[in-house]
């Protein structure tokens, strides 16, 4: 019978997997870095698996620019 712990640690362990996968699709499918900051941000996401993504989520991604310059938000 398996343990309740290992049904808990299943859980983590396909968040962090989702967490991942999520990070680097949307580094792929981003058009604000160049070719070498995406491979930089890939990179990163890989070799650390857990904080990678996070970082990228929380400083990496940039916002889409919505047509407006800073003045013009009013």
């Amino acid at each position: 019978m398996p343990s309740p712990l290992f049904g808990l640690w299943g859980v983590v362990m396909s968040a962090g997997v989702a967490l991942l996968v999520a990070a680097l699709i949307s580094v792929a499918r981003n058009k604000k870095y160049t070719s070498g900051g995406t491979v930089i941000w890939t990179l990163t996401i890989l070799a650390l698996p857990v904080l990678g993504p996070i970082l990228w989520f929380l400083i990496g991604r940039k916002p889409l620019d919505s047509g407006f310059s800073d003045q013009e938000k009013i």
